[in-house]
């Protein structure tokens, strides 16, 4: 008998695959390479300018952990191992490996900015305030690079959405097969949705920078926003509809 998860769905791959499990790998391997990419640091004072780009490693986590807890969610609810699944999955692997950098690149920044900003707030001096300074300076790229690197974010995180909307109409077209329930079906088109959302989200990003260039990498990262927006009234309508 099926385990039946929070959400109201059967557990149909509660015992997982090798495939699963090789994904599992890669997303610990791709956390690792967030903190091993950075150089050691050989004074105390190293050791506190590194601390200031610890708020970008907590957005990159916390990005990571939400794209594994997907993946995790969608195969505990369907199980599936054919062809096409399998294939989408390795996608998804490949891309990962390949999105890491450019993501710890731009929220290691961002986030060192940002913490800079504060800690001069409130008056801080320090030696390690300095020196993450200087590094900051020495950074600094032109703003055709910035837009660049938005650019690279934006379609790394397109393409990974884009795979987990096709594995959701996969899954949906194997509906008879998995033997959904009215339930089951309901929440796997509200992934569909949810994940169009995203896509969409995204590309609107990419078109910002390839229209604006560098003028637009504000209005390119703030787009981002709209995420939790358009999410929280898509369940509201969506919550709505199955009620009625």
């Amino acid at each position: 008998m099926n385990k039946i998860l929070k959400d109201g769905f059967k557990a149909r791959g509660i015992k997982g695959s090798r495939f699963e499990t090789l994904t599992d790998i890669i997303f610990g391997f791709s956390i690792t390479l967030l903190v091993i990419s950075s150089e050691v640091p050989k004074t105390y004072v190293e050791l506190q300018a590194s601390m200031y780009s610890f708020i970008g490693f907590i957005f990159c986590a916390i990005l990571l952990f939400s794209i594994w807890n997907d993946h995790k969610t969608f195969f505990l609810r369907y199980g599936l191992e054919d062809k096409k699944t399998n294939l989408l999955n390795f996608t998804l692997v490949f891309v990962m490996l390949y999105y890491i950098y450019p993501m710890k690149y731009l929220f290691s920044y961002l986030g060192t900015v940002l913490y800079v900003k504060i800690k001069q707030a409130l008056g801080d001096n320090s030696e390690g305030l300095q020196l993450a300074i200087s590094k900051l300076v020495e950074a600094d790229l032109e703003k055709e690079q910035w837009a660049d690197i938005m650019l690279r974010f934006s379609l790394g995180l397109f393409a990974i959405y884009l795979i987990f909307l096709f594995l959701y109409i996969n899954a949906k077209k194997k509906r008879n097969d998995l033997g959904l329930n009215k339930l089951e079906m309901y929440k796997t088109q509200s992934s569909i949705q949810e994940f169009l959302i995203l896509v969409c989200v995204t590309s609107l990003s990419i078109l910002i920078v390839l229209i604006f260039g560098h003028k637009g990498f504000l209005y390119a990262s703030l787009n981002y926003l709209l995420i939790p927006i358009l999410l929280k009234v898509h369940d509201h309508f969506r919550s709505k509809s199955f009620d009625s």
